[in-house]
């Protein structure tokens, strides 16, 4: 209690919201729990943790593009190559769509700042069409480069408060890394389908039907049509005058609902896959995006990059980057 106090006093109210939910979770544990009820109940030992209920979408936006450095520069600087947290293949060709490790990034350590080696690393594979996102003009990679490392930074000053609180042994601990059970693993490949194929849950058959003729004649990921621009792992869009307006993680976080994942079996190839995503994850998800070219235009980016993660996700990030990194 004498450490619990301590944090009180030196941290701000978020810090305190994180020291809360802990405590309140410790206390859980401590009533104890058997085993085998652990991931039966995992909603409910979430909800008391104060995992909030948007965890497996905003964990998964989180995550999509982290690499070794930035997980030893914002989280564990003792982190490696086998970290366990997975992300997204950036590159949009290969047919492996989630790697079960962050890959190494290899930034140019010679620039002395973080903001810099993500610069460089963005410009770096300027030419390569297929690679981290879809129909992004550059100035729309480094904002998205950039709007990552935010929430990471922002996610690490709890982190800190996390690693003194929490036990890897926890039953939070438990739940938040069975990452195929709790949806973590499933956003991750719907975010992978939508940057891969911009639209592909949009509803829109014309675009949809563009997809699965290339995707039969090639047999492997192919270009998003001209005319799209992506935000990569941006749910959020604009409307015909260019309003911001909801969000598909917004919608089903508002209509209480899930994406029916049980019906959908990553495994199978894209060409596969993607009449099935294209139905059955169907979100009205529009993909076009007013480009990033000019002072007016950036108010709106601005805006969303602002709005595109929820405050609860930083706690969220924080819990499920300690539990993976000490399981």
């Amino acid at each position: 209690f004498k450490t619990l106090q301590h944090y009180f006093i030196q941290s701000n109210l978020r810090t305190m919201k994180v020291i809360i939910c802990l405590f309140v979770c410790l206390l859980s544990v401590a009533h104890g729990r058997a085993a085998g009820e652990r991931l039966d109940q995992c909603p409910v030992i979430m909800g008391e943790a104060g995992i909030s209920p948007s965890f497996a979408p905003m964990v998964a936006h989180a995550i999509h593009s982290l690499t070794v450095e930035d997980i030893q520069y914002y989280f564990d600087e003792t982190a490696t190559e086998d970290n366990g947290i997975p992300t997204v293949n950036m590159d949009l060709t290969a047919e492996q769509r989630i790697l079960p490790n962050a890959p190494l990034a290899h930034y140019d350590t010679e620039f002395s700042s973080v903001a810099l080696r993500t610069f460089d690393f963005v410009l770096r594979h300027m030419n390569q069409a297929r690679w981290g996102t879809s129909n992004s003009h550059t100035l729309e990679q480094v904002t998205h480069a950039l709007h990552m490392a935010d929430i990471w930074e922002h996610t690490g000053e709890q982190y800190r408060v996390v690693e003194r609180l929490l036990a890897p042994a926890s039953d939070i601990c438990t739940c938040v890394t069975d990452i195929e059970e709790n949806d973590v693993l499933n956003y991750l490949n719907l975010f992978s389908f939508k940057i891969r194929y911009p639209g592909i849950t949009s509803g829109n058959k014309t675009l949809t039907d563009r997809y699965f003729d290339s995707v039969t004649r090639s047999k492997r990921a192919v270009a998003a049509p001209a005319g799209f621009t992506w935000g990569a792992d941006y749910s959020a869009h604009y409307g015909e005058k260019g309003a911001f307006v909801e969000s598909a993680e917004d919608i089903y976080k508002r209509a209480g609902m899930r994406p029916d994942f049980d019906a959908v079996d990553f495994d199978l190839s894209d060409a596969e896959l993607l009449p099935i995503v294209a139905s059955t994850l169907q979100d009205g998800d529009d993909p076009s995006m007013k480009p990033l070219d000019s002072a007016e235009s950036w108010e709106d980016w601005k805006e969303m990059v602002k709005t595109a993660f929820e405050e609860t996700g930083y706690y969220d990030l924080a819990v499920f980057m300690f539990c993976m990194l000490n399981n």
